[in-house]
């Protein structure tokens, strides 16, 4: 699990919706407060009127201190009716707002909601404020539960359900956090939005830290997916080649896809050819060392001898493999079960000719009596997708079955493929 927690330990924060765009909601529900004040039918007495009047003025001026000031004379005033109670609290959570007060902004917008005197089709973005605003002030509980109250009467601001699957985080509450980042994918998803990379990377932090090892693994694989990077394919292919059973040959196909995206380190160029070597394909021994005296990672260092020596047993032995192929393919053909064609095929394979390599691996395939018919389908996708033929590859991949210590590599491959698409 620890390969998956590298990943994730710098989890970027989905920040707080700027004061900004709080005040300038409150600045719009305030900008008919003159107007309403001065209407005897709306229960707004002149000593609280007044002050609330003063108090707007002076906060669009900028003296929000005097403003501040302003409002709570209001507030002071005695026996007011539950509309001034309403109008201060709305003006105070204004002004607290532009001061940066998100506490005092937060008492007062809660109180608000409160009242029953905030109209119905405002009650769902007073909610949306507090969220935020409860957020910011790490408030962890509150903004769960005004979040958890937003999503469940409708609301679709995603911000929300970032912000509610991040509090349970922050608070390591990681079973809900799973739920509710799960919940936000869907949302997004169900309105068309893309998934963001932040909000995977969340998820998959709370499935570690919740001991769900295998969901982790398959959100990394959509990460590998959705948003690739070396880093993330590192990881991924790191933890496959350390879960799942191992094999010389699984690790083959692991070293295979680390060199198609680059990832191969110094000492795995060798590794990878000293096992191809094992598994008997001199030809893919000399591919990788090929590429790695060209990239000058190989053969200039103190290696150098020792990795010149097996460059040259390589090529011996590729030359010496490549004149035997024609004898070795009417053995093949006349041979009564498909083995020795799936061989033949992955030899042609590894000297670039795929569509050799696909004639050989069907014909054994449909003989039968192949021992790893796994490795044959696995081999078929690798010359399918050399052929350029990326739809046949995916299908060929997807016949690994699930049980097979390739099936991970496999649909590696297959995502692999379609991030290539």
């Amino acid at each position: 699990m620890r390969v998956i927690k590298a990943l994730i330990l710098s989890l970027p924060t989905i920040g707080f919706i700027s004061s900004g765009v709080v005040a300038t909601v409150a600045l719009n529900t305030f900008a008919t407060t003159a107007v309403y004040a001065a209407k005897a039918d709306q229960q707004i007495s002149a000593k609280v009127g007044k002050p609330l009047q003063e108090a707007l003025s002076l906060a669009q001026g900028g003296k929000l201190k005097e403003a501040m000031a302003k409002v709570q004379e209001a507030g002071a005033v005695s026996g007011k009716t539950p509309v001034e109670e309403f109008k201060v609290n709305e003006v105070t959570a204004f002004i607290a707002v532009k001061l940066g007060d998100y506490n005092t902004a937060a008492k007062a917008y809660e109180a608000t909601l409160q009242s029953g005197q905030l109209p119905a089709d405002q009650a769902k973005d007073r909610v949306n404020q507090l969220v935020k605003l409860y957020y910011q002030l790490n408030n962890y509980p509150k903004a769960i539960q005004y979040g958890s109250q937003y999503l469940k009467d409708g609301g679709t601001d995603t911000s929300i359900a970032v912000l509610v699957a991040q509090a349970y985080y922050q608070q390591k509450d990681y079973a809900h956090g799973v739920e509710a980042a799960q919940n936000l994918i869907r949302m997004a998803s169900q309105a068309g939005q893309p998934v963001q990379e932040p909000w995977l990377q969340l998820l998959m932090n709370c499935q570690v830290n919740s001991g769900k090892e295998d969901d982790a693994v398959s959100t990394l694989e959509q990460l590998v997916a959705k948003y690739p990077s070396k880093q993330y394919w590192t990881q991924l292919l790191g933890y496959v080649q350390t879960h799942g059973g191992s094999s010389d040959r699984k690790n083959l196909e692991v070293y295979r896809l680390k060199l198609a995206n680059n990832l191969l380190k110094d000492s795995e160029y060798v590794d990878m050819a000293q096992l191809a070597m094992a598994l008997g394909f001199p030809g893919d021994a000399k591919n990788v060392l090929d590429k790695g005296f060209s990239e000058k990672v190989l053969g200039t260092g103190a290696n150098k001898d020792r990795e010149t020596r097996l460059l040259n047993l390589a090529q011996t032995n590729s030359a010496a493999d490549q004149k035997s192929l024609p004898a070795f393919d009417k053995e093949a053909s006349a041979a009564a079960n498909g083995d020795s064609d799936v061989k033949l095929g992955e030899a042609y394979l590894s000297y670039g000719d795929s569509a050799k390599a696909i004639e050989a691996i069907k014909r054994g395939i449909k003989k039968g009596n192949v021992k790893a018919v796994d490795e044959a389908n696995f081999q078929l996708g690798l010359a399918l997708l050399d052929a350029k033929q990326s739809s046949e590859a995916v299908a060929a991949f997807k016949s690994v079955p699930a049980d097979s210590k390739l099936a991970s590599v496999a649909r590696l491959w297959i995502v692999y493929i379609n991030g290539k698409k």
